[in-house]
């Protein structure tokens, strides 16, 4: 019993130290979910075969059990984040395309009739496009956060 717990431990500890912090690499959430669930179903399983004498065969069968229980849990947790994170950059780009297409009117005395206000535009220049989209080469204005027609996120012109 001694051995497993060890072993256990020291499994924790070396694949504890692959996951890292950065966009770049470490693990995923389904990885993590499916190391924790395997530790925990392997503890359990060890306690539950010494029970009945067979401690090995339970730490195998709980590993098993906790390690698939966990990847489910963490892909379902993965999924979930990109399901908002879609959400969140359709609403971005709703906000963005109505901001730039919404028209400005300009104050009308109280009989006139009202006439569309011409934004104030700079002669030499329109507006100074300071974003692209590195996939498709487009320019947008600095406002822009994504492009609007296919929800990349946007890159400051260097």
């Amino acid at each position: 019993m001694k051995r497993v717990a060890s072993l256990l431990l020291l499994l924790a500890v070396v694949f504890s130290g692959c996951a890292t912090d950065g966009s770049g690499g470490g693990l995923s959430e389904r990885e993590m979910g499916a190391l924790g669930g395997g530790g925990l179903g392997a503890g359990l399983g060890a306690i539950i075969g010494h029970q009945t004498g067979h401690a090995g065969a339970g730490t195998a069968i709980g590993a098993g059990a906790g390690a698939l229980a966990g990847a489910l849990l963490g892909e379902g947790m993965r999924r979930e984040k990109e399901k908002t994170k879609q959400e969140l950059r359709q609403e971005m780009m709703q906000q963005q395309y109505q901001q730039g297409a919404a028209p400005q009117y300009a104050p009308t005395p109280q009989y006139a009739q009202p006439q569309v206000a011409q934004p104030a535009v700079p002669v030499a220049d329109q507006e100074v496009h300071t974003k692209y989209n590195p996939r498709t080469g487009q320019t947008f204005p600095e406002r822009y956060q994504y492009d609007p027609a296919t929800g990349e996120q946007l890159k400051y012109i260097r």
